[in-house]
């Protein structure tokens, strides 16, 4: 496979540069028959070029419409919001105009689409048969609110011309605790908390992607809200399974695994096995968005560096059958939360990484924008040093993915980091291009 993928990395360079060349022709009608250079040119990125003197065009001509503009608005924002009401749960009354105002933001940016968390925590932020009222709408897990979160974000999205996406993390149970008081009593992460089907690690509490009874909760989860809310798409991010570092070999779901080789003549590797049971899950969650709803789409944002994702001790996430097979997802969008700068895990070279697995044409490949990293403060995050004092890193990385045909939009990390005083100069320029 190493070898197959940096054959396709080659073909996406070729590629890549007669796309720019076009661009040159189309254009510029001095250009001549010289070739592009350097693919950054004009991105604003370092040993930019240009042909015949003149500056080349970064930007295709495209429809706005076609365009993913997307912004994450995440449980975070509710429990800040909370915060700032003074609050531990919101009034029906107070929550509208929550949204109001986010939507309302979200449009004057030109976004076309929130991802909007729904279950961050084995939870709910609407009615369920399956699983508990979230405490970052009314307080306390379990607690019903007394409205429906969902059904008016729906509404209030489609009314400004948004689309809306359900986002959800499917094994994620409980972060900083393992007590079993910490679940509600509806929870069925605590009827089943003496089995198997739910596992501890390093203080956390995750659903066993092992466990077959665990697939089919999330998935009946995921096909209630396709049946009952006008939502758009389904979306997962990057928890999958957690990171079991050196001891991954004996640990977590290892008990599973050893069941599974009994009962097989040639079992796959425990890593592989992982893999799979990912897999079935993406599988069946894709088939009962399709069966409720075909023109709801199913997609995944995963981490953006593929070197940790084909890890033998996380994640084990199966991005090369997920984009060369139909029947998984509608969409990628990896997270390639770096500057132009950072060695070989630069955004342009992570980028073009992921081109090189897009064996699938019907599969959208959109780009996950750091916004949270321009408006970081000081050791806020690992790589604060490359972000501070630039105004124009999210300009370039839209700039640079527009002249890349097989990307079809950007989802932005996330709505607060708009909203900040950090640098209110960076988001100024990113907005500009998205005007």
């Amino acid at each position: 496979m190493v070898m197959k993928k940096k054959k396709q990395k080659t073909v996406w360079k070729s590629v890549l540069a007669v796309e720019l060349a076009l661009v040159c022709i189309l254009s510029a009608a001095t250009c001549g028959s010289k070739l592009i250079a350097n693919i950054k040119a004009e991105n604003g990125l370092e040993n930019t070029q240009t042909v015949s003197g003149q500056s080349i065009s970064a930007e295709p001509d495209r429809d706005d419409q076609e365009e993913m503009r997307a912004m994450w608005i995440s449980y975070i924002e509710f429990s800040d919001e909370l915060a700032r009401l003074g609050k531990e749960s919101f009034t029906e009354k107070e929550f509208h105009a929550f949204i109001n105002r986010v939507f309302d933001d979200c449009v004057s940016w030109n976004m076309n689409t929130v991802i909007v968390h729904v279950r961050p925590y084995g939870d709910a932020f609407y009615p369920s048969e399956y699983f508990p009222w979230s405490e970052y709408i009314s307080g306390k897990q379990g607690k019903n609110p007394g409205f429906d979160p969902l059904e008016y974000m729906v509404k209030a999205a489609h009314e400004r011309d948004l689309k809306l996406e359900a986002w959800l993390n499917p094994y994620r149970i409980a972060t900083g605790t393992t007590a079993k008081s910490s679940l509600s009593s509806d929870n069925p992460a605590r009827k089943w908390y003496s089995s198997r089907k739910v596992l501890s690690l390093n203080g956390n509490l995750y659903y066993n992607p092992a466990k077959k009874a665990v697939r089919e909760l999330i998935t009946d989860g995921v096909r209630e809200i396709v049946e009952n809310y006008d939502v758009d798409g389904i979306h997962f991010d990057d928890y999958f399974y957690p990171s079991l570092g050196s001891t991954y070999k004996k640990s977590f779901d290892y008990k599973e695994y050893l069941s599974y080789k009994e009962g097989e003549d040639e079992p796959l590797s425990l890593v592989k096995w992982r893999r799979n049971n990912v897999n079935l899950l993406v599988k069946g969650v894709y088939a009962a968005v399709k069966e409720e709803n075909p023109d709801v789409v199913f997609g995944i944002s995963p981490a953006g560096n593929i070197s940790n994702l084909l890890s033998k001790t996380a994640y084990y996430v199966d991005i090369e059958t997920w984009l060369s097979h139909t029947g998984y997802v509608d969409y990628i969008c990896p997270q390639v939360y770096w500057t132009f700068d950072n060695g070989k895990d630069s955004f342009d070279t992570v980028t073009e990484e992921w081109l090189s697995y897009m064996e699938e044409d019907s599969i959208k490949l959109y780009i996950g924008i750091p916004v949270y990293k321009a408006a970081a403060g000081k050791n806020s995050v690992w790589d604060w040093a490359q972000w501070h004092g630039k105004k124009n890193i999210l300009k370039k990385q839209i700039k640079y993915c527009r002249n890349i045909e097989r990307i079809d939009g950007f989802y932005f990390f996330s709505y607060q980091s708009f909203i900040q005083k950090a640098d209110k100069k960076e988001i100024k320029n990113l907005l500009s291009v998205l005007n």
